[in-house]
């Protein structure tokens, strides 16, 4: 049994690996979790690290656990459900929450957030005009801030992303839905000229 580098699993995250979303009208950076996995079994070896889920006062939890000198030390977390695929969502990000404490994707944390962060919307001052980013009379676009578009204005959202979108249940913002029906009408509009 070879001996593995712990520490390794704190390197820094390859900038090709940092994903952005826009949370609060700032953009943050994380990880998927596919890096995670790709640096567990990088450092720790395919059979070196393992995760196991389990329901603790109706949260989710999931624990990775990695061989450490011959013995499974195993690191617990929970995570929270995004507003789509939300089953998929809170087993993921409770899985990388864990691998955190493992030190994979630490260094996002420790990152002046002032260097990332920026305004999700290009907005008018309040005064110029009640009009929305991302209306159709605003020349400001609307950047997404969910799903796995976050982060992206939404003339560079797939068409059937936004049909999808349009067809979901009530729970959706209304001038969300203002928004992406203008967007697909745009679209429309643009190939029947």
């Amino acid at each position: 049994m070879s001996k593995i580098d712990i520490s390794k699993l704190s390197d820094p995250t390859p900038e090709s690996e940092i994903k952005h979303r826009v949370q609060s009208g700032k953009t943050l950076s994380y990880i998927d979790a596919r890096f995670c996995m790709d640096r567990l079994d990088e450092v720790c070896g395919l059979g070196g690290w393992s995760c196991d889920y389990k329901e603790v006062k109706g949260l989710l939890m999931c624990g990775v656990s990695v061989l450490v000198d011959g013995q499974w030390i195993t690191k617990w977390d929970t995570g929270t459900e995004s507003n789509f695929e939300k089953d998929k969502s809170i087993v993921s990000d409770s899985f990388k929450r864990a691998c955190v404490k493992w030190g994979v994707g630490r260094d996002l944390y420790r990152t002046k957030k002032t260097g990332v962060e920026r305004d999700a919307t290009p907005s008018k001052k309040p005064s110029d005009s009640s009009e929305s980013p991302g209306s159709p009379q605003s020349d400001s676009p609307y950047i997404v801030s969910f799903g796995k578009h976050s982060g992206k204005p939404i003339s560079d959202i797939p068409v059937e992303y936004i049909q999808w979108y349009l067809k979901q249940g009530d729970s959706k913002d209304p001038n969300l839905v203002k928004v992406f029906t203008a967007e697909f009408n745009r679209r429309v509009a643009h190939v029947n000229v």
